[in-house]
């Protein structure tokens, strides 16, 4: 029993440690950072955020899209992501992956901006499977994993 409760205590300790900042405590990041967020994301919603090695992430909403920012400790936004359905995405690339996956729907897209280079993970799915499908803005697509659909 003893035992029990020393590994239970060190497993809280180590979970202790490794956790991000609570949710919503934006009191915790610094001012640069919460003044940077602010200038960027004017209307963000639901606003929380998270502390990690040498990052600090906001996820929120913004214009009914959920996205995250991240920043370093100087306030540089060193990446965003958002999350969407198809109907945002970009219409050259939905015109490609149209011509190249006809009769497949688009799921949902996940958009990356980092160092001013913008990819898109594009998740297609029919009546058998799903598609992972990812795109450039210029609409250049690379399958990237294809597998049989478990919700049917």
């Amino acid at each position: 029993m003893k035992t029990l409760s020393l590994v239970a205590a060190l497993l809280m300790t180590c979970f202790t440690f490794a956790a991000p900042l609570p949710a919503g405590k934006p009191s915790e990041v610094n001012e640069k950072i919460l003044k940077a967020f602010k200038e960027s994301f004017t209307n963000a919603q639901e606003v929380t955020w998270h502390e990690y090695k040498d990052v600090y992430q906001a996820s929120f909403r913004q214009d009914d899209v959920q996205m995250r920012a991240q920043y370093d400790a100087q306030g540089t936004l060193l990446k965003t992501i958002r999350y969407y359905d198809g109907s945002r995405l970009l219409p050259a690339i939905k015109t490609k992956l149209n011509k190249k996956y006809p009769g497949r729907e688009i799921a949902s897209v996940t958009e990356t901006t980092e160092d001013s280079e913008i990819g898109f993970v594009i998740n297609l799915k029919d009546e058998n499977k799903w598609y992972i499908v990812k795109s450039d803005v210029y609409g250049r697509l690379e399958l990237i994993n294809k597998f049989n659909r478990g919700d049917k």
